[in-house]
């Protein structure tokens, strides 16, 4: 496979993006054989089986690499706009409105919250007509879909060494993690290892360890001793009570998802308490926040004009939202008018939600409902609009069924690179084949692929 660096600086010009969304040539192996692979690869993992995409989704080397470069570069300018928006925590949380019920997992050490609070990041992005825009940034160690992305990738290059094909473009994203946790552990004074916190129950009460597996064998690959530890094992596992055998963990647990669930992360703070890290640090959740990529939308004093040039070109027109006046395609208006005048074009969403929670297509709502929606953003300051990224739809072959049905659809993708340690590390996809802007995710019946570069 190959691996191909990501370098965009600030303010470059971007490459063209025209034609991105023509059908890519043949992979090489009929779809029956293309479908086996898949089938192997992503077995027992959720959130898989049929439809199942028969190419993956392909840019041209210079596109791709843009991309890459340019999550780069966003992911860095939300870490430099947290440390710019307050001198401490506190200031931090006050400026963002971050709920402190949403933040157990504060340490006391404010040097390892700041260095580690971008160490894993997933963006999403919509490719529209110009290009790439990034519509938010999951910065957490749950964000999903590295597992999957890894599946689908390792299938595809299976599938072109089995037809004898040069190898497609991509990033193994596991050589930049095991990075991140040996740095890391370094700074722990312990030697590189690594737990994975987190629980099988998220998908049921008979799941299956895959999803974990795949992460650990990966890890020991690139030399990281690691393991994984559902919640009510943590404290034995690492050496609790006692001195703590195993320092370093990952936090692959989501507090709204154990609501939901039912399950008990109790252990995991506890753990904290007691001297274990996890990364990346609780403090990731100021950059997870949609109210910090509206202030760079809006410019911050500290930006320089390649660094508004930049976020002007790959990130949507998005504010916070509470009452004032705000300039739009080169006009000012009241944002609430703004909002209710062009509902059409506009997108509300909940500062820290994911997974398509709290988003309302402003196309897709009544006038009334909307205007409800408005004034609650408005009465409790927790949601940005974000201006509407009309999506480029692909030409795709899709397996239907295991009895060899196959139909061409139009696919809607959400593009998710992923930032780890610093490193762009290959680009997950999830796509729809409803047209026009829309949530689009997994757990809504969106379709799991991967994108990649040109072989």
């Amino acid at each position: 496979m190959h691996e191909e660096p990501a370098a965009m600086a600030e303010g470059a010009t971007p490459h063209s993006w025209a034609g991105v969304s023509a059908a890519p040539p043949p992979t090489g192996l009929s779809a029956a054989r293309t479908v086996e692979l898949l089938r192997e690869e992503t077995r027992e993992l959720p959130y898989g089986g049929f439809p199942m995409a028969l190419r993956p989704f392909i840019l041209p080397l210079p596109c791709y690499r843009e991309l890459l470069g340019a999550a780069e570069t966003l992911v860095g300018l939300l870490s430099r706009a947290a440390r710019h928006l307050a001198p401490d925590r506190a200031g931090r949380m006050a400026a963002l409105g971050v709920d402190p019920r949403d933040c157990p997992g504060f340490t006391d050490d404010e040097d390892f919250e700041v260095a580690h609070w971008a160490d894993m990041a997933r963006a999403d992005v919509v490719i529209g007509p110009h290009g790439p825009r990034f519509v938010e940034v999951n910065v957490s160690g749950a964000f999903g879909g590295l597992v999957h992305f890894h599946a689908h990738q390792q299938a595809w290059q299976r599938v072109r060494e089995e037809a004898g094909r040069p190898p497609y473009t991509g990033v193994d994203p596991f050589p930049s993690l095991a990075e991140l946790i040996r740095r890391t552990c370094e700074e722990l004074g312990a030697p590189p290892q690594a737990v994975l916190v987190g629980t099988r129950r998220l998908w049921g009460s008979r799941p299956s360890a895959r999803f974990f597996g795949i992460q650990t064998a990966q890890l020991r690959r690139h030399g990281i001793p690691a393991v994984h530890l559902d919640f009510e094992e943590l404290h034995t596992g690492i050496g609790l009570p006692g001195p703590v055998r195993r320092p370093l963990g990952i936090a692959q647990f989501a507090l709204a998802d154990a609501e939901a669930g039912g399950y008990d992360v109790g252990p995991a703070w506890r753990a904290v308490e007691h001297g274990f890290r996890m990364i990346p640090s609780q403090s990731s959740w100021f950059l997870h926040s949609k109210k910090l990529l509206a202030l760079l939308s809006e410019g911050m004093e500290w930006m320089t004009p390649d660094q508004r040039s930049f976020v002007a070109r790959y990130v949507p027109w998005t504010r916070v939202v509470d009452d004032r006046e705000v300039e739009w395609r080169g006009r000012r208006h009241p944002l609430r008018d703004l909002l209710l005048r062009r509902r059409e074009r506009f997108v509300l969403k909940g500062a820290t939600g994911f997974g398509g929670a709290e988003v309302s297509f402003g196309a897709a709502t009544g006038a009334g409902e909307w205007a409800g929606l408005v004034a609650e953003a408005r009465r409790t300051g927790r949601f940005v609009a974000q201006e509407v990224v009309e999506p480029t739809l692909f030409p795709l072959d899709v397996a239907l069924d295991g009895a060899g049905t196959v139909a061409r659809v139009a696919a809607n993708p959400v593009v998710s690179p992923f930032v780890l340690g610093g490193v762009a590390s290959g680009c997950y996809v999830k796509f729809s084949t409803d047209p026009g802007p829309r949530v689009v995710s997994a757990s809504r019946s969106a379709v799991n692929s991967c994108l990649l570069g040109e072989a």
